[in-house]
């Protein structure tokens, strides 16, 4: 079983509800693929710790080998310590920033810190906090950090528009900008900050992006900025279907729909809709439910070919699943192509980024050289791709 199925399997069994159809069918299935497998992945997908909760919400704990149950149950107290870590290193943060009446906006999964979007706030692991200040605020919300005990590592200004710190061994970026500068026109920013929602963790006052905008940001940062189309990464997608639940009607998708439209990236949205369905056989809202439907083959027949690509055409399969969804004449797929292999992969990166990506960030001066040698490899993986994939289906075809 290739990880892609093993990934679904997953997805599946963190969606069930006890008492539901299907818990013993997915658990069959899980005990067939072998738990070192399903435990790796979910280690590296950062759900362990939401897996094992549910095997005991689903009462499937006991049925786990001892051994098996050793390292799972090692694994949730490992991921709950560290939350409780994080979140006293969040603590510290918003008191030092809230002294200083700097506003912040907490992103992604610090999130469920405020509100319990998991159920409990220990159940969504993270790698680091990521904290949005306005850019004018920067200088006296550095001072706050410090002042808070994080380590100031570096800024990587304009590289990410944040800058690192670090506590307790919790990494810590303040970003001016929720992605990238190269993606920021697909936001309304103004609209961003004014329609915050004022939240209270341990009785401390911190804001946090509208629902609305909760969905949008994980849209943009998850498939546009990642490309998280062919490799998906499972907590990214129940992130998505844990917040839509738990705001539901709160959640304006008719806003969202008029946001992907008016930015040309409905076809990406409706592929992460696709995906999240098909992985985690849910309904999703009524207004985005059925986007998809009438597409879904297709997306089947390119996602199986491009998610059994070799590694290091993994970049390439996730350009070319972005070109082959979008809708539209000839025109508009040409249009496309230019868009995500030229101008977004390297006319439009940060020239800082391709600098340290080729090792040579003193020298500046060869910009220019650097993103002409990175476009050239750019189309070069792509014309790769096309011929392993065209190899593929003539062997199949004999």
């Amino acid at each position: 079983m290739n990880e892609s199925t093993i990934k679904r399997y997953i997805a599946r069994l963190l969606n069930l509800k006890r008492g539901e159809e299907g818990v013993d069918e997915i658990w069959n299935t899980l005990e067939s693929i072998g738990w070192n497998d399903i435990i790796n992945i979910a280690q590296e997908h950062n759900v362990i710790t939401f897996l094992f909760y549910k095997l005991k919400h689903l009462e499937l704990e006991e049925k786990l080998k001892p051994e098996v149950h050793r390292v799972m149950s090692l694994k949730y107290q490992e991921g709950v310590a560290r939350n409780v870590i994080t979140r006293h290193v969040l603590k510290d943060i918003i008191l030092s920033l809230n002294r200083c009446n700097i506003k912040a906006i907490i992103l992604k999964g610090a999130i469920n810190f405020c509100e319990n979007i998991y159920e409990n706030w220990n159940l969504r692991s993270m790698e680091d906090l990521d904290i949005l200040i306005k850019e004018e605020d920067f200088p006296a919300a550095r001072k706050c950090m410090q002042s808070a005990g994080l380590h100031y590592i570096k800024g990587r200004i304009p590289r990410d528009l944040s800058e690192d710190f670090e506590s307790r061994n919790i990494a810590i970026d303040m970003h001016y900008l929720p992605v990238p500068e190269k993606h920021i026109h697909l936001f309304d920013m103004e609209s961003f900050w004014s329609n915050t929602m004022c939240v209270k963790m341990d009785g401390l006052k911190i804001h946090i992006p509208s629902p609305t905008d909760q969905i949008y940001h994980k849209f943009i940062h998850d498939v546009i900025r990642h490309q998280e189309l062919v490799d998906f990464q499972i907590q990214n997608l129940c992130d998505f279907v844990m917040i839509s639940r738990y705001y539901k009607e709160k959640v304006d998708w008719k806003e969202i729909l008029c946001r992907v439209r008016r930015n040309d990236i409905e076809s990406l949205f409706k592929f992460h809709c696709w995906q999240i369905k098909k992985n985690f056989g849910t309904e999703l809202p009524q207004a985005i439910n059925n986007l998809s439907d009438d597409i879904t083959k297709n997306y089947e027949k390119w996602h199986s070919q491009l998610s059994e690509c070799p590694e290091w055409l993994e970049s390439a399969s996730e350009r070319l699943m972005a070109i082959l969804i979008k809708e539209g004449n000839v025109l508009a797929h040409l249009k496309n192509s230019f868009n995500i292999l030229v101008k977004e992969s390297a006319l439009n990166e940060s020239g800082e980024l391709l600098l340290a990506v080729y090792h040579v960030k003193e020298c500046k001066i060869l910009l220019p050289f650097i993103r002409t040698i990175h476009l050239f490899r750019i189309l070069s993986l792509h014309i790769l791709i096309i011929a392993y994939l065209t190899k593929r289906r003539l062997s199949t075809h004999k």
